[in-house]
């Protein structure tokens, strides 16, 4: 369990990070959804990361660390935001997955409809260009997925093992 625990904690400080730069984006899609508020879905979903990340770092920090004894309203706060997380976590991975694991072919198919229907485009952004950035960001997004995952089935785990921590 003591590795698990190093495990658990290293996912910690890499998902705060990752929240951090989470937020920072949340802040801009929350300021664009008052132009189109069907981003508010978008916020609320990137908001219940960053409050599950920071939520559940109070957890390690105070129940797990410190030993003490905290409010019982932060179990729900992990509960109900790792639920929402959950689904953009599993989201980011299977949308990963599939731009991952389809042919280069089919995607620079998609790519050159894409690039017609935007004119002015500079000569230098090719479609393997592209590509080439297309795969980079879908392995972060599958980074950033797998690690919450992992978190999230951590957090769950512990919080039943420290539930006499919750007052």
């Amino acid at each position: 369990m003591l590795d698990n625990l190093k495990l658990y904690k290293v996912l910690s400080y890499i998902l705060i990070v990752i929240a951090f730069i989470i937020g920072f984006f949340d802040v801009i899609f929350l300021m664009a959804s008052l132009l189109n508020p069907s981003l508010l879905l978008y916020v609320f979903i990137l908001a219940c990361f960053v409050i599950y990340t920071f939520a559940s770092y109070k957890f390690l920090k105070l129940c797990i660390d410190k030993n003490q004894v905290v409010k019982k309203n932060l179990k729900d706060w992990i509960k109900a935001n790792a639920i929402v997380s959950l689904f953009l976590c599993i989201l980011l991975c299977l949308n990963a997955l599939t731009i991952l694991f389809t042919s280069n072919e089919t995607l620079i198919k998609y790519i050159n409809d894409m690039v017609l229907q935007q004119p002015g485009l500079p000569k230098e952004i090719t479609a393997a260009y592209i590509l080439k950035i297309f795969k980079g960001i879908s392995f972060v997004f599958l980074l950033i997925g797998s690690t919450g995952l992992f978190h999230i089935i951590f957090t769950f785990r512990l919080i039943k093992k420290y539930n006499s921590q919750f007052n």
